[in-house]
């Protein structure tokens, strides 16, 4: 039966696209980063996530960048400004030319970067290989979260709305694809990842994941920097590949 607080909302993710001078994450890497932990779970410090205009339009990519806001703000106990709804879809009608188009994750991505969302301005980012699952924990674990982009079969959207997690069901080959979507994986123990979407904390399957993932980045956040925390990550190359996207 659905619950009728959770119901499915737009897709809005376009195709992947990787800009050429950047590596992925592991390139930075100064040492060997450590092994992630069993589990971590960054989605019980935050109290509400928002919808984010996420049921009237295709705003993905913009909500998912707010909720890791909100998330890295209650990790490093800053209080950098979290934006309302009508800031998050104000920003996407800014990016998407004032259509409602989608949007592409890296050029949201390079817009933080360079110019910032909300008064948000990241340190860095860099792609993470979607199947390289070691790297994908040792991500949300070290920097707070992986900003995501996932194909979302049909049938994904009836399991949200009965509040079952993303699983592989019988009949999963022969499901449509309905969109792309941005979500923020925030968490993970040996049988989920944990992610935000339309509203709610949504549980997805490893084997789901590696099914339908096909983008993932790690962000260096201004809240982490602000703490202080930065992971070994090797900056300056990193800082100087982002100059030449």
């Amino acid at each position: 039966m659905a619950d009728a607080s959770r119901a499915a909302g737009k897709f809005g993710k376009l195709g992947p696209q990787f800009p050429v001078a950047l590596k992925y994450l592991g390139h930075y890497v100064a040492a060997p980063l450590p092994a992630p932990p069993d589990a971590v779970d960054w989605t019980t410090k935050v109290t509400g996530w928002p919808m984010d205009g996420n049921d009237t339009y295709g705003d993905c990519t913009m909500a998912a960048a707010a909720h890791m806001i909100q998330s890295w703000n209650a990790q490093t106990g800053e209080g950098d400004a979290v934006p309302t709804e009508q800031q998050v879809v104000d920003q996407y009608f800014k990016l998407s030319g004032g259509k409602d188009s989608g949007l592409v994750e890296s050029h949201v991505l390079s817009s933080w970067h360079r110019s910032g969302l909300w008064g948000n301005k990241v340190l860095a980012y860099a792609p993470v290989n979607v199947h390289a699952l070691t790297t994908i924990k040792q991500t949300i674990a070290l920097f707070g979260g992986v900003y995501a982009g996932i194909q979302v079969p049909a049938n994904a959207q009836q399991q949200f709305s009965d509040g079952k997690p993303w699983t592989l069901d019988a009949d999963w080959q022969s499901q449509p694809i309905e969109g792309g979507h941005a979500i923020p994986l925030l968490g993970y123990d040996a049988d989920w990842l944990y992610a935000i979407t339309w509203g709610a904390v949504q549980p997805i399957a490893w084997d789901w994941w590696s099914t339908y993932s096909d983008e993932a980045w790690a962000v260096l956040s201004q809240e982490y920097r602000e703490a202080g925390q930065v992971n070994g990550i090797d900056l300056a190359t990193l800082t100087a590949d982002l100059k030449q996207v």
